[in-house]
């Protein structure tokens, strides 16, 4: 498990990759090439923080005191099952 300050660095790195990339989408764009490359690094940066994020919740369900781990894959099984 990451400690905080790991995880709050990691996420202002990858926000201000998604500026930059916003930034260069808007201004520097000269090429359609150029765009489509530009949608999918910024698609797949949202992706990440995305995943980053997620992956800090299920950790929040993770109860180690007893020596089981409760995780949140449990509940997304019965939920498909469904």
């Amino acid at each position: 498990m990451l400690d905080i300050d790991t995880i709050r660095t990691v996420r202002h790195y990858i926000k201000k990759e998604i500026d930059k990339t916003k930034d260069h989408i808007c201004y520097g764009i000269d090429k359609l090439d150029q765009l489509h490359y530009a949608k999918g690094k910024l698609s797949g940066l949202e992706s990440l923080l995305q995943d980053l994020k997620d992956l800090q919740n299920r950790e929040d369900y993770v109860d180690d005191d007893t020596n089981q781990t409760w995780t949140l894959r449990w509940k997304e099984r019965k939920r498909w099952r469904r």
